[in-house]
């Protein structure tokens, strides 16, 4: 993937692993990880497979085909406990940030974006009433990824660059 040649296969492999990781913590805030939350975070990562930010498409592709087996696998290595859980998670998270700061700007802020709007979508899709007053107190502690070092939009952004909207997953 030609925007991530700088990592080794290692970080790589990590920052494929956020996706699953930021659906366990956020999803998983509450005590249980629902059969909607996965579905609805898998269905924003599919989305990511064909939509922009195109330069990530690739990346996304390669994140969607692992999803599962990664959420399944995660979840059975990790403790059941949410707080012991929610450490183990928030430490691996932490070591995006070094990662992130290989990367151009464009790209490390597309994967940040991506990974709020993941934290966010995952929130909101369990609970409430047409998922409005969906997050619970147990999940905003985690929805705004405080372990992941906020990203500058690049001075050079377009707005039609970020398309990080619920909009784009399919139903």
């Amino acid at each position: 993937m030609k925007h991530f040649e700088s990592l080794s296969a290692e970080e790589l492999a990590l920052l494929e692993d956020a996706p699953a990781l930021i659906t366990i913590l956020v999803g998983g805030a509450d005590g249980e990880l629902d059969r909607e939350e996965r579905t609805w975070s898998e269905r924003l990562i599919r989305s990511r497979t064909y939509n922009k930010p195109s330069e990530l498409n690739e990346f996304y592709m390669h994140v969607a085909e692992q999803f599962w087996a990664k959420m399944n696998s995660f979840m059975n290595e990790l403790p059941q406990s949410v707080a012991e859980r929610s450490a183990i998670l928030e430490d691996r998270l932490k070591k995006v940030n070094p990662i992130l700061a290989k990367l151009s700007p464009e790209i490390a802020y597309q994967l940040y974006k991506g990974s709020l709007a993941l934290a966010q979508e995952t929130a909101k899709s369990s609970g409430g009433f047409l998922r409005i007053g969906a997050v619970n107190n147990m999940e905003k502690n985690w929805v705004e990824l405080p372990m992941i070092q906020p990203i500058p939009q690049p001075e050079n952004w377009k707005p039609e660059q970020d398309d990080w909207s619920e909009d784009d997953v399919m139903m």
